[in-house]
């Protein structure tokens, strides 16, 4: 059996993953591959939210307030907070993390996303407006280093963590969730952007938001 350690930043929590293989004995080492750069995203700060209008400052680049005006009838999701309680058997799990000094895998967040679709070119799932999650991420370095979909789930009462069995590549995945996970989820949204609100478009840094089919929102508050 392989086992790979999963560390989370600030000695949080800590994921276990163990992958069934052909032989005891482990592989050698691969060298260390940093992940690819997801689907390019533009995200904002929402400076004030008059309906449909927004004052909007760039998050993940250099930029001047700007207006825009949002399409009617265009998609918004939430990325929001939730328990490991909250994933059950279908749901698209994306552990991010970044390369350590000592050449492990960090994770930094989770991603969930119960309705996801068929994974994309990348590997990556995504929600029903086409969001992976991991468009919020505000740190470059960060990046899926680990992802799938979950065949089983065995939730802990107790301590209110989980070990989720993921379909992965060569076979399933056994993945420990700890407590105090940083754990969000992709989901419908129908509540209104507001002044403090963080929002994502499927579009390149700088992009606006006007004409937009779909808006990632994380709500004040949430991150």
């Amino acid at each position: 059996m392989l086992v790979l350690a999963l560390l989370v930043g600030g000695g949080i929590v800590a994921f276990v993953v163990s992958q069934s293989a052909g032989s005891d004995a482990p592989p050698e080492a691969g060298p260390f591959v940093t992940p690819p750069p997801a689907n390019p995203a533009a995200t904002f700060d929402v400076r004030e939210a008059n309906g449909a209008t927004l004052t909007l400052l760039p998050a993940n680049i250099e930029g001047d307030a700007f207006t825009a005006t949002l399409s009617p009838g265009l998609t918004l999701e939430a990325f929001v907070p939730g328990l490991p309680s909250r994933i059950e058997p279908g749901t698209w799990l994306t552990f991010v993390g970044e390369r350590d000094p000592v050449r492990n895998y960090v994770i930094r967040q989770v991603i969930a996303i119960r309705d996801a679709g068929a994974p994309g070119a990348d590997g990556l799932a995504r929600s029903p407006a086409g969001f992976t999650g991991v468009e919020m991420l505000s740190n470059p370095r960060h990046r899926p280093v680990l992802w799938g979909r979950v065949e089983s789930i065995t939730v802990y009462p107790s301590d209110g963590g989980a070990d989720v069995v993921l379909a992965g590549p060569d076979g399933p995945i056994t993945v420990e969730i700890l407590a105090r996970v940083p754990l969000y989820f992709v989901e419908p949204y129908d509540a209104p952007i507001i002044d403090g609100d963080h929002i994502a478009i499927l579009a390149p840094a700088g992009a606006s938001p006007a004409g937009a089919d779909a808006i990632l929102v994380s709500p004040q508050g949430a991150r």
